[in-house]
C-alpha cells in the first residue's frame, strides 16, 4: 500500500467522524469508536446493533446514530440479519489494516497501566511524529488508566526514554509482544483499562487521533 491509498482511507473514516457533530447526533461517540466497529464488523462478518452497543459500550440512540452514519457513508450494509461491510468498507478496512493490522487484547506485567490491556501496532508510520506523552493523555481523556508506547527496531523492543530492551526488564512481555507479528518500526501502543472494552475504545481513540495528526502533518503512512 502507498502512502495515498493510506491517506485516502483515513480521510473517508474522517469524514464520517465529522457527521457526528450535525444536528440530531449524539455526541457519545467519536472516531476511534468509529475505527473499532470498523474492525469488530470486519473480525465478525455480521454483527447486530445490540452486538455493537455492547461491544463498544454505546446506548441505543448512540449506536443507532453511529450506524448511520456508517450506512450513509456507504460502508455498510444493513438488514434484519445484521450489519455487514460494504465493498467500499472493506476497501477501507483493508487501507486501514495495513496501516493499523492489530487492535487486541494482551497480557501483559511491566507494561500493564491498567486491569486490562489492549495493544495496537501501527505500521508505515514516521516515529518523527509520535510523542508518548500525548498518546497516553488521549488515552486516559477516552476513558483509559494510562498507556505505554514502545517502538521495534527488529531485534528489540524499546519504551522511548524508559527501558532501550524490554528483555532485559520482561521476557514474558517480550514473547507476548512478539506473538503480534511484529516488523521492523512498528509502533505499539498498550492502553490499560478498567476492563477490555474500555481499554479497546481508549486504544483505537489514541490510535485515530495520532493517525489524524499525521495527516495534519502530512506525516502520511508509507509503503
Amino acid at each position: 500500500m502507498d502512502g495515498l491509498r493510506a491517506k485516502a482511507d483515513l480521510l473517508a473514516l474522517l469524514r464520517v467522524a465529522r457527521r457526528v457533530g450535525r444536528v440530531g447526533a449524539p455526541r457519545s461517540f467519536g472516531l476511534g469508536h468509529l475505527l473499532l466497529a470498523l474492525y469488530y464488523i470486519d473480525e465478525n462478518a455480521r454483527v447486530s446493533r445490540e452486538r455493537l452497543g455492547m461491544q463498544l459500550g454505546l446506548g441505543g440512540g448512540a449506536v443507532k446514530s453511529l450506524i448511520s452514519k456508517l450506512r450513509e457513508s456507504s460502508l455498510i450494509r444493513t438488514s434484519k440479519g445484521g450489519n455487514v461491510l460494504s465493498d467500499d468498507g472493506l476497501k477501507i478496512v483493508r487501507g486501514l489494516r495495513a496501516v493499523v493490522p492489530t487492535i487486541s487484547v494482551i497480557s501483559v506485567r511491566s507494561l500493564s497501566t491498567g486491569k486490562e490491556s489492549v495493544a495496537a501496532i501501527i505500521r508505515g508510520v514516521d516515529v518523527k511524529g509520535l510523542d508518548p506523552i500525548s498518546m497516553r493523555d488521549e488515552v486516559i481523556r477516552a476513558g483509559g488508566t494510562g498507556a505505554t508506547t514502545l517502538l521495534f527496531d527488529g531485534n528489540s523492543i524499546r519504551v522511548p526514554g524508559v527501558y532501550d530492551d524490554l528483555a532485559a526488564i520482561s521476557g514474558s512481555d517480550v514473547e507476548a509482544l512478539t506473538r503480534l507479528n511484529l516488523r521492523r518500526g512498528d509502533i505499539v501502543l498498550i492502553a490499560g483499562g478498567n476492563d477490555r472494552r474500555a481499554a479497546g475504545i481508549a486504544c483505537a481513540a489514541a490510535i485515530a487521533g495520532f493517525l489524524s495528526g499525521c495527516l495534519r502533518q502530512k506525516v502520511v503512512p508509507r509503503s
